[in-house]
């Protein structure tokens, strides 16, 4: 099941909770649900029950009519910043790690499908990386190896936009990571149970058409219990934190010569089963 939040163009303060169905939009909130997708994932197996319970009596409406926007405004999102070994080796200047890395986006950087990305006049190598994120939908605090995946709500899609040369000047990577905008997310929620196989996900990256990224969630050196278990041993995890898994090859930076987005520009992210995420990238205000 695909959940999203989203809006009717000519009210786009309103926020709705739906469920993706291809080309339509089942409305929750039309339907008296009376949560957001945050509230649904608080809600458990219980709020899971009363929307499968209510989207086929929901009304329709065609995506086309509806604006999408970020699922959910996380408390935290964790990025983690090598785990795929295309990745790592396409860097000339990588270690291979030997356990996972973290940093963070904060929930000012986060912004949804087809906003727009303003390129700001503080950096010249603005990039992009698909990566496959994991909606956390209990509380989970040094876990045994076997309780993390239950813990798991389901997937979505971030794009770890990033100021190349904010990020490495005195390695200032919390500033690389955070301008506004810099953390699209969605198009929507894919349950856990619609989900049977995470680490076998195809992934896309697209500029303006060209495909730039193409890799799979099996190239990960960590798995989602070493990856998401060893960062909860060091801090707690809560229902609708986000924990992305990584990038595959083939970042702007590392492009021969480098690739960067320019105002203008169309990038796409692709998750089989989650579906296309995309955004323009705008000029400095």
């Amino acid at each position: 099941m695909k959940l999203v939040t989203f809006s009717f163009k000519d009210r786009p303060e309103a926020r709705q909770t739906g469920v993706l169905i291809e080309d339509l939009v089942a409305n929750l909130t039309g339907a008296g649900l009376g949560l957001d997708l945050l509230g649904i994932i608080l809600g458990g197996a219980q709020a899971l029950a009363q929307v499968r319970a209510g989207w086929p009596k929901a009304p329709r409406h065609p995506l086309v009519d509806v604006q999408l926007h970020a699922p959910i405004r996380p408390g935290k999102v964790l990025c983690s910043g090598v785990n795929y070994k295309a990745h790592a080796l396409e860097n000339p200047k990588a270690v291979m790690p030997t356990e996972p890395f973290f940093f963070a986006k904060l929930p000012s950087s986060i912004t949804g499908p087809d906003a727009g990305i303003v390129k700001s006049r503080l950096t010249e190598q603005l990039d992009y990386e698909v990566e496959f994120a994991v909606v956390i939908g209990k509380p989970l605090h040094r876990p045994t190896p076997d309780q993390v995946m239950p813990a798991i709500f389901g997937y979505t899609l971030l794009n770890d936009v990033s100021a190349r040369d904010v990020q490495f000047k005195d390695n200032q990577i919390t500033l690389g990571k955070n301008f506004a905008g810099f953390a699209p997310i969605g198009p929507c929620i894919l349950t856990a149970d619609a989900m049977p196989h995470p680490d076998r996900v195809a992934l896309k990256t697209r500029l303006n058409g060209k495909v730039m990224q193409n890799g799979t969630t099996a190239d990960w050196l960590f798995s989602l219990p070493q990856l998401i278990g060893h960062l909860a041993q060091v801090m707690p995890l809560e229902p609708g934190d986000i924990v992305t898994t990584g990038t595959p090859a083939g970042v702007g930076l590392f492009q021969k010569p480098p690739v960067f987005m320019q105002p203008g520009d169309v990038i796409e992210i692709e998750a089989e089963g989650v579906g296309v995420l995309r955004n323009h990238i705008l000029g400095p205000a």
